[in-house]
This record gives structure tokens, sequence and C-alpha cells, in this order.
């Protein structure tokens, strides 16, 4: 079942085609025009994986390349990692 939520973020997502991932270690000279960007999201460990599932969904990242959860430091919550190469 989809939620308001998510309904409002598909119909206002666009794709950046300019965004995708690249293994880590490969910036050369080619890719000097390149940087990684990480995406960090903080909560429970159901708020961060219907999150995963809803950019998943919307085309942004594969659910695997997110890191698994881990703690959060000084903190009870959890935290998920993902980087995005971006080029500019």
């Amino acid at each position: 079942m989809t939620t308001l939520i998510e309904l409002a973020m598909l119909q206002n997502f666009e794709p950046n085609t300019e965004i995708y991932s690249a293994p880590p270690g490969s910036l050369n000279k080619s890719n000097a025009n390149r940087e990684p960007v990480r995406i960090i999201l903080v909560g429970s460990a159901m708020g961060i994986n219907l999150i995963i599932k809803i950019l998943h969904r919307l085309g942004f990242a594969e659910v695997g390349d997110w890191s698994k959860p881990q703690a959060y430091p000084n903190s009870d919550k959890l935290m998920s990692i993902l980087t995005k190469w971006i080029r500019h």
C-alpha cells in the first residue's frame, strides 16, 4: 500500500542522470571532475528501511548499495550510509 508521502515523493522526483555509483578508489585523471557524496540516514531500523525502499522505488539507489545499519554515535539511533558519485 502506497502512503500519501510516497505518492507525493513519486510525483515530485526527477532522477538526475548525472549521478551514478562508482567503485571506491576509482578516482583518476579521467574522473577528476567527479566527487563522492555521502547520504546518511539516521533513525530507527524501521524508518531507515522504509526510506531505503522508497528511494529504491524512485530509482535513486539499489537497496544493497546502502551500508548495513549500525549504531549512530552517542545515540540510541541507527544509521545507514550510501555513497553516490557526482559529476561536476
